[in-house]
């Protein structure tokens, strides 16, 4: 059983999940002393959760008693959006809804400020002087993929220079140049060499040309009937971006019917390389995960061999070994899979479906637990055996948004917390520059893109 604090920095709600991991309902009992309504009782069922949350605004002191058969535990603290002690080592933030007004936004008038019909995709990292740079697609006129609908999507970005504690107005930061074209699926890489910020994300000249559709045997950076890898870059944390790059002459097989970048981030790992996840579909129809590296910081992009097949979205891990780990949702089993490479993501051995992390057929992420600051004398990140991993763990819903840690590379995840009770979907992660940690997700088409941040200690004492 579990019972962990957190606040909601925008809503300014002292949020208490309740979590009955064990196999039989359990009755919970929640005592605030002086607070009116006290106490309160809940059963809860097998496996279940709940979350009480109370509007009680920042610097509100707090007392809370939970007892369960079995279990008995008191948090006490006050209400904060910082991450000191005693105060609760989770906090929340609302970025991106369907509500709030995104500036720059490309309209059949030109640049306007406004609000969209979906948000989803979220995509996370930390430049080197500890800018937060969030992104996320902009679907203006629905909650549909690249090609869908109208095909209007563009790339949002939510920055901030505050360690995560505050976000400037989101504003977007690439959009094609008509809203028939569309952008998104967008992932972050920072070279922390050069300190460059890769923005990747996938092109689709016109509606209708998606993931699914038919390939055109080409791979010319003009071709009308093929989904497109480019990127734009950032050389000052964000504040400006470059002009798009063309990828897929030097990336795409023509053979493959389709290709999309996968979402959240890529990674550099420690000989230097740069690594950004892709998905294609072979010539039969098959979707595979594989990545893209390059080993001039940049300049020049090389594909890798598949990872798996019946695969679609992943991320990339360097172990405590050197070797790169493919985490990789699965289009039918409700399991993650894993490869294993060891010439830096050229190419994989088999893939197979790990026993210890069930997943719903959602987009998840395992990052390793590194600041940006911690690089060796190559200026590259360092190697560590601790990683995150961040999914829904509802076995066949994309509910309960939950975060694991492990020291061994993975072989066994003994510490868990939930950060979203309820639904969820999309997640991604970064490391800040102070060693907390940031957790970008999406709740739903509609439901908005959040920025939770917690220390590690939030997570062991789940």
């Amino acid at each position: 059983m579990s019972a962990l604090t957190s606040f909601d920095c925008t809503n300014g709600r002292l949020q208490l999940a309740l979590e009955n991991r064990t196999t039989t309902a359990r009755d919970f009992t929640v005592t605030w002393p002086g607070r009116t309504g006290s106490p309160w009782t809940r059963t809860i069922a097998a496996g279940g959760n709940y979350l009480h949350y109370w509007t009680v605004g920042a610097g509100a002191p707090y007392t809370l008693r939970v007892t369960a058969p079995g279990f008995d535990t008191t948090l006490r603290g006050t209400t904060s959006c910082d991450l000191a002690t005693g105060n609760p080592q989770m906090t929340s933030t609302t970025l991106l809804t369907t509500q709030t007004v995104i500036r720059d936004l490309n309209g059949t008038g030109g640049r306007y400020d406004g609000t969209v019909a979906s948000v989803r995709i979220p995509g996370l990292a930390v430049t080197n002087n500890g800018t937060v740079i969030a992104v996320a697609d902009a679907r203006v006129n629905g909650s549909y993929d690249l090609g869908g609908g109208t095909n209007n999507i563009q790339i949002v970005m939510i920055r901030s220079t505050d360690g995560g504690r505050t976000f400037e107005q989101p504003r977007v930061i690439h959009a094609p140049p008509t809203t028939s074209e569309g952008v998104g699926d967008p992932s972050l890489l920072v070279d922390r060499a050069t300190g460059v910020v890769y923005c990747f994300f996938t092109y689709s000249p016109r509606p209708g040309i998606s993931f699914w559709s038919g390939g055109s045997g080409l791979n010319t950076a003009d071709d009308p009937n093929s989904m497109h890898l480019r990127y734009i870059t950032s050389r000052d944390n964000g504040a400006t971006w470059s002009a798009p790059v063309e990828l897929n002459p030097a990336v795409k097989d023509p053979t493959w019917r389709q290709v999309f970048f996968s979402s959240g981030h890529g990674i550099q790992t420690s000989t230097g390389r740069l690594i950004q996840p892709i998905a294609y579909r072979d010539s039969a129809g098959t979707s595979h995960a594989a990545n893209i590296y390059s080993d001039d910081n940049g300049a020049t992009w090389r594909r890798g061999g598949s990872a798996g097949g019946n695969i679609n979205e992943s991320k990339a891990i360097e172990r405590g070994t050197g070797a790169i780990v493919q985490n990789m949702r699965h289009n039918s089993t409700r399991s993650r899979f894993y490869a294993t490479s060891t010439d830096g993501a050229a190419t994989f051995g088999a893939a197979t479906a790990s026993t210890l992390l069930t997943d719903p057929l959602c987009n998840a992420d395992e990052m390793s637990y590194l600041r940006p600051s911690e690089v060796g004398a190559n200026r590259a990140p360092v190697r560590t055996r601790t990683a995150l991993f961040s999914n829904n763990a509802h076995p066949s819903a994309r509910n309960d948004l939950t975060v694991r840690l492990s020291t061994d590379d993975g072989a066994s995840w003994p510490a868990r917390a939930l950060v979203k009770p309820g639904g969820a979907g999309y997640s991604t992660m970064a490391v800040l520059a102070d060693g907390t940690v940031g957790n970008l997700y999406e709740v739903g088409d509609t439901g908005g893109i959040y920025f939770a941040r917690f220390s590690l200690g939030w997570v062991k004492g789940a």
